[in-house]
């Protein structure tokens, strides 16, 4: 009996089901930009058309970064604003499983150039399979739509 308690343990903390564990699945990938119209899941799409110079996404046993580079307007009808993030200050990284934010960074300020960097611990379920990493704007004090995102 000791054998198989110690062994059916030892499958359980290798398949992340002990109390307290929050094993999902990792993400590593290249951000890109929202081309509007395109919601995730909860998550409503930007509204406009932004570009990314570059980007990636890192989430692995509950530490999420993210670093955008040249996150800014693309979008012509925005005038003398397009090439720039216009009004938003700031950018949350958000994770969506099955369509609903599961766990988001505090907002983390976005540079005239359109750059931030995020670095945050984040609580995500252990069946979120296959996680979205999405960075959703603040505009006017208030996180909106995604502007840049992994698996789109």
């Amino acid at each position: 009996m000791k054998q198989i308690t110690s062994g059916f343990v030892a499958g359980l903390l290798s398949l992340g089901y002990v109390a307290g564990s929050s094993y999902a699945a990792d993400v590593n990938a290249d951000l890109s930009a929202c081309p509007t119209g395109s919601a995730i899941g909860e998550v409503k799409s930007c509204g406009k058309v932004w570009k990314l110079k570059s980007g990636h996404a890192k989430l692995h046993n509950g530490m999420l970064d993210a670093e955008v580079k040249g996150l800014v307007l693309n979008d012509e009808s925005t005038g003398q604003f397009n090439g720039t993030p216009d009004g938003v200050d700031a950018v949350a990284a958000a994770v969506i499983c099955n369509g609903k934010v599961v766990a988001q960074s505090e907002p983390q300020m976005l540079s005239k150039s359109g750059d931030a960097k995020i670095h945050a611990k984040v609580s995500v379920p252990s069946d979120c399979a296959s996680p979205i990493v999405a960075l959703r704007e603040r505009y006017e004090g208030k996180i909106g739509g995604w502007l840049a995102a992994s698996g789109k």
